[in-house]
């Protein structure tokens, strides 16, 4: 997420030594902790409640893998049994919306588009011409 090494982290703590004051970075120090751990445990309840709200989801390591691996991702994608379906904890199957019931993939058959046919516009006015005054 954040490549920080240890040149940047000595960068990051000059700049806040001249700007705070030596006097005033504990304090700074531990507000940043403060909001860090707040930021954490924030993330943590999020996953939680996503992954129990959808089982099947796979581990946040999974999901990293196949982001950065466009390649990954369609191997994985080509493993799954297209045929199966998983039911969720209710008894409405993934492919319909929990709420509406309505199916969620694409339908078979799109209906064609009817384009609207373009009026032709006005003609313009002609300006004066500057010659004729």
């Amino acid at each position: 997420m954040l490549n920080l090494d240890p040149s940047k982290l000595l960068i990051i703590a000059v700049v806040a030594v001249i700007l705070r004051g030596p006097d005033k970075l504990p304090q700074v120090a531990r507000q940043v902790g403060t909001a860090w751990r707040s930021f954490g445990e924030f993330r943590h309840r999020m996953e939680s409640e996503v992954r129990s709200s959808i089982p099947d989801l796979p581990s946040s390591a999974d999901i990293a893998r196949l982001a950065r691996s466009p390649s990954a991702l369609l191997d994985h994608l080509s493993k799954m049994d297209p045929t199966a379906t998983s039911v969720t904890s209710g008894d409405t199957p993934r492919d319909e919306s929990p709420l509406t019931g309505v199916p969620l993939t694409a339908p078979d058959t799109v209906p064609p588009v009817s384009k609207p046919v373009p009026t032709p516009l006005p003609p313009l006015p002609h300006p004066p011409d500057p010659s004729l005054n």
